[in-house]
């Protein structure tokens, strides 16, 4: 059976061919640090403006809502990539400031849960490695992590799945 055209929902364990759409991919590597930085600015900001709200009602309580301010630093990041990616961009802001659109291996598009799985994935294998798994995009052709090879996940130039033709 031959495929003669090109599916954005790829059949169930693989991305479009590197070869074949290789402008799908071209700068993929790059694109996604880049957009992760500007990611990183925006939870930054976001948790800044939450630190000013809960030093308020932590005054206010007496410290007693401390033990929330750890859970904070957890659940910002979590909820901005797991509702940006299953959302309906499918791409936090950084990545869509690049033109970088998530995929899912099964469906198109990932839904919340997968985004959600991908998150934790990302956090965890990044945070272990220190960033070093990150330099395994470089090697890969269609430029996943491992946690986007665990997630069942992939990243597309935006503009260019959208010109290739069906």
């Amino acid at each position: 059976m031959t495929n003669t055209g090109f599916q954005l929902a790829a059949p169930a364990d693989r991305a479009p061919d590197p070869i074949a759409h290789f402008e799908l991919y071209r700068g993929l590597a790059w694109k996604r640090a880049f957009a992760y930085l500007i990611d990183v600015a925006i939870i930054g900001f976001i948790l800044a403006l939450a630190m000013i709200v809960f030093g308020i009602v932590r005054f206010m309580t007496f410290g007693l809502i401390n033990p929330l301010l750890l859970a904070l630093f957890a659940v910002i990041p979590f909820l901005y990539h797991t509702l940006l990616l299953g959302g309906p961009h499918h791409a936090t802001f950084g990545m869509r400031f690049f033109g970088v659109e998530m995929r899912s291996l099964t469906s198109g598009h990932p839904d919340y849960v997968q985004a959600g799985i991908q998150t934790v994935l990302f956090y965890l294998s990044m945070s272990a490695t220190f960033w070093i798994i990150a330099i395994w995009a470089l090697f890969d052709s269609r430029r996943r992590m491992l946690h986007d090879i665990l997630a069942g996940t992939y990243c597309v130039n935006r503009r260019a799945a959208r010109a290739v033709p069906a």
